[in-house]
């Protein structure tokens, strides 16, 4: 389990950076529209665009990392309502089967639905920036299949979790995001 666990670091950490670059992108492109409609007699028309797409591919990546951690929104009340009862292994059938559940719509997408739509027979291009769109639309390709392949890490963090009590689990949790991977 060492070298998933090293796997698995090195790929969040890979899903972070690329994130963080467009995260970092998409506020120098708002923080330039904000200036230019404040103090320029007219702004510049790629500044929106640019903010559209790198938000676009910052969610792309984002998404991984939301499976991984195990951050997306769902009923938490039931959730902890479970565990309050000390129902912890139905909380975790649930959540595998929620995982499961979002693989197979993930993959369904992925290869049913965004090659004809990614991978268009005619030229697109962005208006202001003139980008093609297929480098657009290109990111619901990695998107869904971050999230597909998330999904399977994360479906093995469960199994190897399965007899660990939720204490465990935060305190583990709480050790590799301060760095002290076990």
């Amino acid at each position: 389990m060492k070298g998933f666990n090293r796997f698995l670091s090195a790929y969040k950490s890979i899903l972070s950076v690329i994130g963080s670059v467009f995260f970092i992108t998409f506020c120098a492109c708002v923080l330039i529209q904000i200036i230019a409609r404040n103090l320029l007699p007219s702004a510049p028309s790629w500044t929106e665009e640019a903010a559209r797409y790198t938000f676009i591919y910052m969610c792309a990546f984002g998404c991984g990392i939301a499976m991984l951690k195990d951050e997306f929104v769902y009923v938490e009340f039931l959730r902890d309502k479970l565990e309050e009862k000390g129902l912890h292994k139905l909380n975790t059938v649930i959540r595998f089967v929620i995982t499961i559940a979002m693989i197979v719509l993930s993959l369904f997408i992925l290869f049913k639905a965004e090659p004809s739509f990614v991978f268009m027979k005619f030229r697109m291009v962005s208006t202001a920036m003139q980008i093609p769109m297929q480098y657009i639309y290109f990111s619901q390709i990695l998107m869904f299949g971050m999230l597909s392949f998330s999904g399977i890490l994360r479906i093995i963090m469960m199994i190897r979790d399965w007899n660990k009590t939720p204490e465990e689990i935060r305190r583990e949790r709480e050790l590799e995001e301060k760095g002290e991977v076990k």
